[in-house]
């Protein structure tokens, strides 16, 4: 089977898959790819352009420095077909990011603190991939759109990643939340993440199912 990646472009993939709005209910239930609807609002979408990239970029570094941690280099490019920047924009305004990585020889940046764990995840039928660089506007903390935000990365993870594992490096303050909404377990102890210099622990979920 060729990689999806190589199948669908970014452009394709823009009105056809991650077109998501915050209703999500009105999504299609037979299908794991989301149906656009008629609330043009808040739009979810790969980062595929300079400025876009940019823009993400930019919201990631000040959520950071406002919570006091350290930004590491991002490795993340457009034309990388292992990872992408998904952002939110709500009426054309940037309200949130997050990016994901699919596993491969280089390795995940959990692999730094949690390598064992994440060698227990791999196999030959299992495809892990992570989310990193998730940052939220301090104006637009609404849990829907959390929410909206990891649908349509899991969504595209499952899609064009042939992902079947996701893990996240949290604040341990945060761990619960993921728990309860939206299905994370913890495997990794509390440790501190030298890339931001903060506690962390690592949360994995299956993406058979993906619903919470």
């Amino acid at each position: 089977m060729t990689d999806m990646h190589d199948a669908l472009s970014f452009h394709t993939l823009l009105p056809r898959m991650l077109g998501t709005r915050l209703l999500a209910d009105e999504t299609d239930p037979s299908s794991d790819i989301a149906v656009p609807v008629t609330v043009p609002e808040l739009l979810i979408a790969p980062a595929v352009t300079y400025t876009q990239l940019h823009a993400c970029s930019s919201l990631v570094r000040r959520m950071y420095a406002w919570r006091g941690y350290c930004l590491p280099p991002s490795r993340l490019q457009a034309a990388d077909p292992n990872h992408v920047t998904i952002g939110a924009w709500l009426a054309g305004e940037l309200v949130a990011t997050a990016s994901a990585s699919r596993d491969s020889a280089t390795g995940l940046l959990a692999d730094g603190l949690y390598k064992d764990e994440l060698t227990r995840l791999r196999g030959p039928s299992r495809v892990v991939c992570e989310v990193t660089r998730l940052a939220v506007d301090l104006d637009c903390h609404d849990p829907e759109l959390l929410q909206a935000l990891f649908k349509a990365t899991y969504q595209y993870v499952r899609a064009v990643f042939g992902g079947t594992e996701l893990v996240i490096e949290v604040n341990p303050r945060h761990a619960g939340y993921y728990r309860r909404t939206m299905g994370f377990q913890q495997i990794g102890s509390l440790r501190t993440c030298p890339r931001v210099d903060a506690p962390a622990v690592l949360l994995h979920r299956t993406l058979d199912n993906f619903h919470y």
